[in-house]
């Protein structure tokens, strides 16, 4: 639901005209990073795998599901908060489409507004997967693996078809790092898993 509002409400406002964008993030070396076209099919496995990971996650470490969902949506809802007040925009670069995979770079282009870049919510997913294969218990060690690589590509695809500056990548490094260990040291998994079992063995009593 977080992400619901964060992201959509977002393409709303840009939609009725209150938009205030700028390339407040892109610096020098931005302007020399290269298109690479073909990073776009991992920049569109980032949910998929974020909500199989998750569901595994659930079923593996109830503790480490906890931590990582409330801290996906506190990042969400702070990454929602930026997109209203302080709008990043990308300003695409002149692109002459020739494969599919060039056309389907332009398409994600034009799919969504360009106002919402700093912090990245692919991002954010990808560090999810990441934090939950680290720290998940009695999770597959190729599923780990696969997994954890994947995630990296994501990142580095937000970048390198063009949808984000190096910033936006650091700046979401930073958010999720910060809300994660401030979770985690609430012990807030910790004790959702203990509710959770406790109120199993009522029912089971019962």
């Amino acid at each position: 639901m977080v992400l619901i509002v964060s992201y959509f409400g977002n393409q709303l406002i840009y939609s009725l005209g209150w938009t205030h964008g700028s390339n407040w993030c892109e610096i020098e070396f931005d302007k020399h990073i290269p298109l690479i076209p073909w990073f776009v099919y991992f920049y569109y496995l980032t949910f998929p795998l974020g909500i199989i990971t998750f569901f595994m996650l659930a079923y593996k470490d109830k503790k480490a599901f906890y931590n990582l969902f409330l801290t996906l949506i506190i990042s969400f809802a702070i990454s929602g908060v930026i997109y209203v007040f302080f709008q990043t925009e990308f300003t695409k670069s002149d692109f002459t489409p020739q494969t599919f995979t060039d056309k389907l770079v332009v398409w994600t282009w034009g799919s969504t507004n360009p106002i919402n870049c700093f912090p990245s919510q692919h991002t954010f997913m990808a560090l999810t997967m990441i934090i939950a294969c680290v720290s998940g218990k009695n999770i597959n060690k190729l599923f780990r693996i696969l997994t954890i690589f994947i995630a990296i590509m994501i990142i580095l695809s937000t970048v390198l078809i063009r949808q984000h500056f190096l910033l936006d990548i650091f700046g979401s490094l930073d958010i999720m790092g910060i809300v994660y260990g401030i979770v985690y040291i609430s012990g807030y998994g910790e004790k959702k898993a203990l509710k959770q079992m406790a109120k199993k063995g009522e029912k089971k009593e019962n």
